[in-house]
């Protein structure tokens, strides 16, 4: 499996702003791309910048990447038309608070953005215990409401995750590293509600030394962990109990020279893989 680029990402922003290092990615089907963006400079702040993949294609982005990347580059002080009509495929939100800006994440069921709040006074360091779920609204790129809550681990507060995914039934996951394993949680995501339990097994072998993000294939039904430059996946259905997953059960990348971010899928199996440093999107050749 290779993966190959699909965009190359804007550089600069819309009138020159920085937006700085993208952080996650979501996909809703075939015409819509969410990248969220937090400028170094803006701690626990950033941005959504919506991409029509659907309108972009048709620019013939895929085979002339460059075009998305220098969208908002003037050239004798002015746009091409080309130039113009890529930038009617973008839509840049306003600054939030998205603490880490790691987690959004798209539930097919309810046809929902999600991300969480999760504030840090240092690196890795929550602001509290507290977890917050903010819903995005689509049309504005920020959030319309958020959920406050609480997670309990035999009567020990465990703070608010820094990863988000969703299966096809609206389960939610995120996983955590507390130091001695990979802790995965499953749960539900309502209106007004929260919850999320632990699961039974606990991950002795991370794929890095960072948590980056999770993802969930809707096709082959596995869960992803990124770590740094490394991806580990399961079946999701091996968290139904204690020791169904093996071993044998998971599948790991070889170690690449680039940063990910994130992985989103557009109802395909073959992956869309967000990472920094000249920030792209690059396409697995097939399922994965």
């Amino acid at each position: 499996m290779t993966f190959t680029t699909r965009y190359i990402l804007p550089s600069p922003g819309k009138n020159g702003q920085h937006w700085g290092n993208p952080q996650s990615i979501a996909m809703t089907g075939k015409k819509y791309m969410y990248i969220v963006y937090c400028p170094t400079h803006l701690r626990n702040k950033g941005r959504i910048v919506r991409f029509n993949t659907q309108m972009l294609d048709e620019i013939g982005v895929r085979l002339h990447p460059k075009e998305l990347r220098d969208a908002y580059v003037k050239h004798h002080n002015k746009y091409s038309t080309t130039q113009k009509r890529v930038q009617k495929a973008i839509k840049v939100g306003p600054i939030f608070t998205t603490g880490h800006g790691q987690s959004l994440a798209y539930n097919w069921k309810n046809k929902g953005l999600y991300m969480w709040r999760d504030k840090e006074k240092a690196p890795r360091v929550p602001v509290s215990n507290w977890g917050y779920i903010q819903h995005i609204k689509t049309k504005t790129l920020r959030p319309d409401h958020s959920i406050r809550f609480s997670l309990h681990s035999h009567g020990t507060h465990v703070p608010g995750g820094h990863d988000l995914t969703f299966d096809r039934s609206g389960n939610a996951y995120f996983w955590s590293f507390p130091g001695w394993g990979a802790y995965i949680f499953k749960g539900k995501i309502h209106k007004r509600s929260v919850k999320f339990r632990l699961t039974h097994q606990v991950l002795k072998h991370l794929p890095g030394t960072r948590i980056q993000s999770m993802g969930y294939n809707p096709v082959r039904k596995r869960l992803l962990m990124l770590s740094d430059a490394s991806i580990a996946s399961f079946p999701a259905k091996g968290l139904r109990g204690h020791g169904h997953l093996t071993n044998h059960s998971f599948e790991w990348t070889i170690r690449p020279k680039r940063e990910f971010e994130g992985i989103a899928y557009d109802g395909s199996s073959r992956g869309n893989l967000l990472v920094n440093h000249c920030p792209e999107v690059l396409q697995a050749d097939r399922s994965y």
